[in-house]
């Protein structure tokens, strides 16, 4: 199959339109003409940047770079440093652009635009085809827990993945279109937003939405075109925006995510509110789509057509088959699940990553179930959980909420996480600096902790103050369950844990616990007040009620930190 020449289209009549561009149809025998010709004018090099921001623009720069002989360069960010990065080791390459404004120094730009190429070049069917050998593209990893590594794909690679894909979720009925939210450097976007229509016959529309009324707008255009099937491909972190915007949204026939996990409440309200069907792909740069589901009814994941996975003896997943061609051992840990007669049935629950799983105090979590349950607390926007650094005992957390105090988000989590997972720093910002892809690279989230302890050292820190605050413990609360069975009491950590917390959220460090007291036990529903009196920025004295009673009291040591902190 590698040494075959597959065409680069398939699926199409020569006057069906592959996609739009600007609201004019373009069909593929057009297309294939315009590609030809583009392809004749590109510079001889052996590498192209791809940063068309247009999808049919990209599309087209995408196969003339192919039938040139040329591989893609597919960066993870615009950013002019990660294009110099990524030159160095790619010295012989130029850029592909639709836009005046490209973030690079020193390379040879190329315009694309669909409409002028179209209209200067003749028709040609049948589709031209390229040699499935050849490496075709280079995408690169996201950044989010280390820098960006290139992999590379065959058009072989390529062509057999979105088979897989069509095998999983059906190939799209005639007369489909595809609307996507994810860029087309990132390895999703690429199969669902580039490879799908190439390789299927449903066409693209030019729309890339980000925000519900971009959604919405999408929506009117594909009705106008009589567009029978609309099916959209973004990212979990998207489609929560687009509910929160569009909670009755109808129009959608078929909804596929991925780059992180879907929230099962999620999945269920728009399967219900919108009346579309709504699945999930699991998968990663290398090896692209390796498994789906369906998250509204299952947790579970079933391989991709032709795929096998399998657990390594350090407990990591390995999947092999199908359209890889090799097999491919990831960072994920699965738990395959067993069928009645013991043997395994294929599906597999996700644990999680290397990177995602933490364990403090013996106990383990995720940390994007983490942030699933900020999520779930009313009036935040998003969320990341995070380790501040190797070896901390602590995590860290940034989260938007505009209408939310840091107290009340942390009493909110109280109830949701364990105390040991509780977030030390929290940290308030406007908007979390994802990628486009919704992903955090670790320089990003640096730099975005680093701005907010800017913004907290610049304001002025009291010496003297008295803070209050009232709340409870809940009786399912994860921490009480054998602690003193039958006549549960709250351990005497979290009492401190939540004078540690509110301290924080005043912008100051614990340093030393001077004197406690435990003068009366504390039952779980029970009323609490927790009085701070600070003195001279350093000392504070410290008081719990229960019920009007005083439980415990206590001297500290503190120092006044950044904000957030």
């Amino acid at each position: 199959m590698a040494l075959d020449r597959i065409a680069i289209l398939d699926g199409f009549g020569p006057d069906d339109v592959l996609s739009w561009h600007r609201g004019r149809p373009v069909a593929a025998a057009p297309f294939c003409g315009a590609a030809q010709r583009l392809a004749a004018r590109l510079p001889a090099a052996r590498y192209a940047f791809n940063l068309c921001e247009e999808t049919p623009n990209f599309l087209l720069g995408s196969v003339a770079a192919l039938l040139a002989g040329q591989t893609l360069l597919m960066p993870p960010s615009r950013l002019a440093q990660s294009l110099a990065d990524i030159r160095l080791s790619h010295p012989d390459s130029y850029c592909l652009t639709d836009s005046e404004a490209v973030p690079t120094e020193a390379a040879l730009c190329v315009g694309v635009d669909v409409a002028s190429e179209v209209d200067a070049s003749q028709p040609e069917w049948p589709p031209p085809a390229a040699d499935g050998a050849h490496v075709a593209a280079v995408l690169f990893t996201s950044g989010s827990t280390r820098a960006p590594w290139p992999h590379a794909k065959t058009w072989s690679e390529l062509v057999t993945g979105t088979r897989t894909l069509m095998a999983s979720f059906g190939r799209p009925p005639s007369g489909t279109g595809i609307v996507g939210t994810v860029a087309p450097q990132h390895m999703f976007g690429f199969e669902t937003t580039v490879m799908l229509p190439l390789q299927s016959g449903a066409a693209v529309l030019e729309a890339r939405p980000a925000y519900p009324a971009d959604l919405a707008e999408a929506l009117a255009v594909a009705t106008r075109r009589n567009i029978g099937t609309l099916w959209l491909m973004t990212t979990p972190l998207q489609l929560r925006a687009f509910y929160r915007g569009l909670p009755t949204l109808r129009g959608l026939h078929r909804i596929i995510t991925a780059t992180m996990p879907l929230a099962r409440d999620l999945a269920q309200d728009v399967e219900r509110d919108w009346e579309v069907r709504l699945e999930e792909i699991f998968g990663c740069t290398e090896g692209g789509i390796l498994a789906t589901r369906r998250p509204a009814e299952t947790p579970m994941w079933t391989p991709a057509v032709g795929l096998e996975f399998s657990v390594d003896a350090d407990g990591s997943a390995r999947v092999k088959g199908g359209h890889l061609p090799r097999p491919l051992s990831l960072s994920d840990r699965i738990r395959l699940v067993e069928s009645p007669a013991g043997a395994t049935s294929g599906a597999f629950e996700l644990v999680g990553r290397d990177e995602d799983v933490v364990k403090i105090a013996g106990k383990r979590a995720s940390l994007s179930g983490l942030a699933d349950q900020a999520l779930s607390i009313a009036g935040v926007r998003d969320a990341v959980f995070f380790v501040p650094e190797p070896g901390s005992v602590r995590l860290g957390a940034i989260l938007v909420a505009p209408e939310r105090s840091l107290a009340d988000l942390r009493a909110e989590l109280a109830r949701r996480i364990d105390a040991a997972f509780l977030p030390r720093p929290m940290v308030l910002v406007e908007a979390i600096a994802r990628d486009p892809n919704g992903k955090l690279p670790r320089a990003a989230l640096e730099k975005m902790l680093g701005a907010a302890s800017t913004s907290r050292a610049q304001a002025p820190a009291p010496q003297d103050a008295v803070l209050e605050r009232a709340w409870s413990v809940p009786a399912d609360h994860p921490a009480l369950p054998g602690h003193f069975p039958g006549r549960p009491i709250v351990p005497g950590v979290m009492l401190l844990d939540a004078v540690e917390a509110m301290l924080a959220d005043h912008g100051y460090r614990l340093r030393e616990c001077m004197q406690v007291k435990f003068i009366a036990p504390v039952p779980p529903i029970s009323p609490l007040t927790l009085r701070l009196e600070i003195s001279g920025g350093r000392r504070v004295r410290f008081l719990i009620r229960s019920a009007g009673e005083t439980a415990v009291t206590g001297v500290l040591r503190c120092t006044r930190v950044e904000a957030n902190a």
